[in-house]
Parts: C-alpha cells; structure tokens; sequence
C-alpha cells in the first residue's frame, strides 16, 4: 500500500509541514492569540461571519448591525459553523488548524487525479499549486535589496492561496468538477452532466468569482458546440449549463447580492495602476507620458498610447506569471500541432474570461476586488506549465532545477513572513478575557469606538484594537457589532461612513440627550471599552451598567 501511493502520501505529509507555517495562527502565547500576515484582518473578518452564520439565509452582518450580510459569499463559513455546531469544536480550531489540513489533503489528492498521466508531472503541478509566484522579488531586490514582492504585480500568489479560505474551497470544487468533466468527455453521461454543473454551481456560495468564470466557460462552449453542431457534446454541455445556471440563480437569491457587487467598465486600471502606484511598479516617467497622451488625445500619438498599454499589460502578465509564462509555450505548441482536446479548450477558455474581466472591469465598493478572476489564471497556468517542466525534467535536469529556483523566491518571502516572531499582530489575554465575559452575556449589538489609523501603534504584537480596522470584537464575542471593519463593508457596500460619524459624535459627544438617543435608537445593548478608550462625560451613570472591568477594559450594559 505505501509503495504504491508512496509519492502520494509523501507529498500529502509535506505539504502539511508546509501548512505549519499558517497553522500557528489563533494560538495562545503568552501575549495572548498571534496572528501573522493578512490572518490579522481576513480571518477574524471570516471568524465573525462563522458565527452569525447559522442564525438566518442570509446571515446578520457581524459587523453592521440591523442588516443582513449581501454582496458576500459565506458558504464557506457556513460550513465551518456547521462542523462546529455538530462537533462542538471551537470554530477558532477548525479555521486555522483542521480545516486547512483537511483542505491540504484533498488539495494533494486533486492535484494528483486532475495531473494523472505522469507521477512526475502530479508532483510539479502539487509543487506549483503550493510554491509558483510572480517575479515580484526582481523589483524587490532592486528597490531595497530584499527578496519579497509577491503581490507587487497585484495578484496573490500559489503560497497565499491557504490564507484565502475560500478560495482555496472553490478550488477543490472546481478541480474536483474538472476531474468529472473530462470523465465525461468520454461516457456522455446526462446525470454526471447534471452534477458536473451543480459542482460549477456550488462555488457561487463560496467564491463567486468562480462561478462567474466556469459560467461563463460553458456558455462560450456550448454556442461552439452548437455552432459546429456537434449533438451530443452539445448537449452533455446544454445539461451542464443548465444545471450551473440553476444552482447559481438558487445560490444567488439566498446570498443576496446587491449592486455593491456591480462591475464598471474601466479598461486596463489594473496595468495603469501599477505603474501609477508607488507601492507597485511605479514608472513615473511612463504613467506622466501616458496621462498627457489621454487628455491631448490624437490619432497621431494613438500609436505610441497603444505601445504604453501594450507594455504595461505585459509587465502586468508577465511579472504576475514569473517562470510559469513558459507554459505559454506548451499551449502554442499543442495549438499549432493542433493537439487541444475537448479539456484543453475548457481551461484555455477559462484562462481567456479569468484575464479578461480584471482587465476590463474593476468592482464598486473596492475596485481591485476583481483581481480575483486573475487567480484561476495563474491556478490552471501551473497546470500547463507542469507539462512544460515535466518535459525539462526528463532531459535536462540542470535547466530544471534553475527554473524551479526562480520561480521559488517570492514564495519563501511569503513563508518567511509567516514564521517570524513576535507576529505583528495579537489579541492581548486581557481582551481576550474581556470578550469571553462578553461572549457569555446575552445576545445584543455592541458598540465600541471607531477604528482610527492615526493613533500611535505599540511594539509588536500590536493589538488588535490599534493594527487594523477589523472585527474583532465581533468574532470573539460572538455578538454583532454596531460598526467595525471599514474595509469589509467597503467591499460589501454598505455606508458606514456615516454611522462611524454617529459613533465618533457619540463618544465625543456634550449632550446627555443626544448621547442617551443614540444608544437607544441604535438599539445598543452593550458598549466595549479597549485600553485607552472612555465614555463620553455627558452620559448619565443610571443608564448604564458597568459589568466588567479589568485591565482598562471595561464593558457596561445599556440599560432600556
């Protein structure tokens, strides 16, 4: 049994050495719970959904109270709260140290079935999957003499993929819908047709850009396939389609999706942007040539505006690609001894619209959310490019591993930023007391002050309550907030900048009146106080409960 599954049960035991590394997060040190890299925002924000997931379709937003939560995809942490609910485990554990294990099998074991025709090239693709980046450690090394980068080019990279929960989920779905999809290129089965498409359809809870991507695939196919009146192709694809789309419209109407989630045309923001942006590229030379060239518009300089987006899109492929542009070559390759079978024009379809739509459109709410789409690029661009390599391996090993070595960097930055100590970021034991007292109150809307940038950060692990707008109090009091994490609901589309102006009028307020209105306006039934916080003078003491205080910490209950 281990001879025969030995590569496969090999690379499943280090890809979970690997995932130790994120693993760390959500642990008790003595400085209280660690959080590292992008887990000290986006995991508490998915911590705070979990935990309002179960109470309604949709669920309350965790973070806005009095709304429910539209313009997100949550099936992912519906689940966990599921898991938790059935096995009582705390869902702290299962998001950072079981699930991702149980991702990271299944990830392995996928990887393997979708790459079967080589062990060899299962394993480059496995590798790619984990280790592939950008060549974002070039500009890195030139600016500052330091290997990092990875997103310098916008998009996230493979080493990132487990720090996106959801993301990482859809990929299952969608490798597992792949898998079933070329089985049935062979058999023509109408009922695996069916459930191909529900698999396609499911991601529209999980990670809509998925869907949106897969969606669109079938439908370019099948009017090919309808054009070139190929019967029964055209209709396993019809059933598959039709199976999607149903399953997605059903997803949709119970997630929600407002116009925060509308697309705008805004062709090439993405390559603009970087080499506008001074945390990106930045060429400034370039970006002023281009700004000129748009407002004298003619079509004499046409030509040389064109050039400028040609290039910028390039660099923008290019250095999000690294080593992995290669691949290309096996696509030309197979498309000019037109060898592209029925599999080949699903994922280079897919591969066209995942590029296309970041290069057209940006999102209301927060424009760079459609990079996205761009991460099923560069995902099924490891596909080809193991092909590529699996060739380079077998006759010239030297050029191989020299390969391997420049596709690697950014992802040891990554790795590395993971694996330091202190983490940047923590939430201290006394808060962590704090919420647990308050987690243990009745159900209510907690109001805390607003999140402000400007305030002086401590040494590291800075504390929640100063790192980062979040949700923290949210996902470990497991109440709903009144207002907390700005970014989310910029994504979400909700306006809170005009509740975060009642907040900040609230505990800066001089009028008993209006003070003791808003709390009970807003029906507030407890007010958080973090360290270096306090409640407004004005407010009168018979209004309010003070219930725990410890630390500087103090929570008072309103009392109605």
């Amino acid at each position: 049994m281990f001879k025969k599954n030995r590569h496969l049960i090999l690379a499943v035991l280090f890809s979970i050495l690997f995932l130790s590394a994120t693993v760390l997060n959500g642990l008790k040190y003595d400085f209280g719970y660690g959080f590292w890299n992008a887990h000290g925002h986006d995991a508490i924000w998915h911590l705070a959904v979990i935990n309002q997931s179960l109470k309604s379709i949709p669920p309350p937003n965790p973070i806005f109270s009095g709304y429910t939560l539209t313009g997100y995809h949550w099936g992912y942490d519906f689940l966990l709260k599921l898991v938790s609910t059935i096995t009582t485990i705390p869902t702290k554990t299962l998001y950072f140290q079981i699930f991702p294990i149980i991702i990271t099998i299944f990830f392995v074991y996928l990887s393997f079935k979708l790459k079967n025709n080589h062990k060899v090239t299962g394993l480059i693709f496995l590798f790619l999957n984990f280790f592939a980046g950008s060549f974002g450690y070039l500009i890195t090394l030139v600016k500052s003499g330091q290997i990092g980068g990875e997103s310098i080019f916008w998009s996230m990279q493979s080493i990132s993929t487990l720090i996106n929960p959801p993301y990482a989920f859809s990929l299952l779905i969608f490798m597992t819908a792949l898998i079933l999809y070329q089985k049935n290129l062979e058999n023509r089965s109408s009922k695996l047709s069916i459930f191909i498409g529900f698999l396609f359809g499911l991601n529209t809870i999980v990670k809509i850009y998925a869907s949106v991507i897969s969606g669109l695939t079938l439908l370019i196919l099948f009017l090919g396939s309808l054009i070139k009146k190929e019967k029964q192709y055209t209709k396993n694809l019809f059933l598959i389609l039709f199976s999607a789309g149903i399953t997605s419209l059903f997803f949709l109407s119970i997630i929600g999706f407002s116009s925060s989630s509308n697309l705008i045309l805004k062709p090439f923001w993405f390559v603009n942007s970087l080499i506008d942006a001074y945390d990106k590229l930045y060429i400034p030379q370039i970006s002023v040539l281009r700004f000129n060239l748009e407002n004298q518009f003619s079509l004499v300089k046409f030509p040389i505006l064109l050039s400028i987006y040609l290039f910028s899109f390039f660099v923008f492929l290019i250095g999000n690609m690294g080593t992995r542009v290669l691949g290309l070559l096996n696509i030309f390759k197979k498309f000019k001894l037109k060898q592209l079978n029925d599999l080949d024009m699903f994922l280079l379809t897919t591969m066209a619209i995942s590029l296309s739509i970041p290069m057209l459109f940006i999102q209301t709410g927060t424009p760079w959310n459609t990079i996205q789409f761009f991460y099923y690029f560069l995902f099924i661009s490891n596909f080809y490019f193991a092909d590529f390599l699996s060739k380079i391996y077998k006759n010239q090993k030297i050029i191989f591993y020299l390969i391997i070595f420049l596709t690697i960097p950014t992802s040891y930055a990554t790795i590395k930023s993971f694996i330091g100590f202190p983490p940047p970021a923590s939430l201290p034991s006394s808060e962590i007391d704090a919420l647990n007292f308050l987690k243990k109150q009745p159900d209510g809307i907690v109001l805390s002050p607003s999140f402000d940038q400007h305030q002086p950060k401590s040494d590291t692990p800075i504390p929640l309550s100063l790192y980062q707008t979040s949700a923290y109090v949210s996902a470990f009091s497991e109440k709903i907030s009144f207002l907390e994490d700005y970014m989310n609901l910029d994504i979400t589309g909700y306006d809170w900048q005009s509740r975060k102006k009642q907040v900040d009028n609230f505990f800066s307020s001089q009028d008993i009146y209006q003070a003791t209105g808003f709390l009970l306006n807003n029906q507030i039934d407890y007010i958080y106080l973090p360290p270096g916080s306090f409640l407004p003078n004005t407010l009168p003491t018979h209004q309010l409960d003070q219930i725990y205080q410890q630390s500087d910490i103090k929570i008072y209950k309103v009392l109605k």
